[in-house]
């Protein structure tokens, strides 16, 4: 799926910035055009990131909140709470 930035994204290791074309996959796509961090493309600009329909071994985002509520992600990249140990 072709879309286009309209807010910086960090995509397949690199920011792509507003208005630059890339290409996904189709659930990808939608999520992003959801949220509006893209829109459809239908240009002939050139695509500057293509991912793959591999999920990455991360799969949440990592935030100051994540790390402030000791979470950590198991092997297959989904977040899991921590276990408190006893003192």
């Amino acid at each position: 799926m072709k879309l286009k930035t309209l807010k910086p994204l960090y995509l397949g290791g690199m920011t792509v910035v507003e208005g630059r074309s890339f290409e996904t996959g189709e659930q990808h796509g939608r999520e992003l055009v959801q949220k509006g961090y893209a829109a459809l493309d239908e240009s002939e600009d050139e695509v500057i990131v293509t991912l793959d329909d591999e999920p990455a071994v991360a799969t949440t985002a990592l935030t100051s909140d994540g790390v402030n509520q000791n979470l950590s992600l198991d092997t297959t990249g989904k977040v899991k709470k921590a276990t408190k140990k006893a003192d």
